[in-house]
């Protein structure tokens, strides 16, 4: 039995957060870097063009991720508030403030 393998390792990203987690517009960051990469080579007039657009969907990623953190944190304000934890449901409340 002859087995051959060939592995091919690529770049690895590593972002952080300092006693945190990531924010809506950092979160839009890394995703339109897979969505829409915009080459070096491209005509000029392209490129321009397509950095337009790459602004434009990332503004309507923050947009979104930003609404989906705030959902995310009124449903955990509501299950602590439902669970009887009214102190913890506060903070949480007051996370969106700080």
């Amino acid at each position: 039995m002859n087995l051959n393998a060939n592995i091919e390792v690529g770049s690895v990203s590593v972002f952080t957060t300092d006693n945190r987690g990531f924010d809506a517009e950092e979160i839009a960051d890394r995703a339109i870097d897979k969505i829409i990469f915009v080459g070096d080579t491209l005509v000029p007039e392209t490129a321009k063009l397509a950095q337009v657009y790459r602004q434009q969907i990332r503004k309507i990623l923050v947009q979104y991720l930003g609404e989906a953190q705030e959902s995310e944190r009124k449903t955990v304000y509501e299950r602590l508030t439902q669970g009887g934890y009214p102190e913890a449901a506060q903070f949480v409340k007051r996370l969106k403030e700080e």
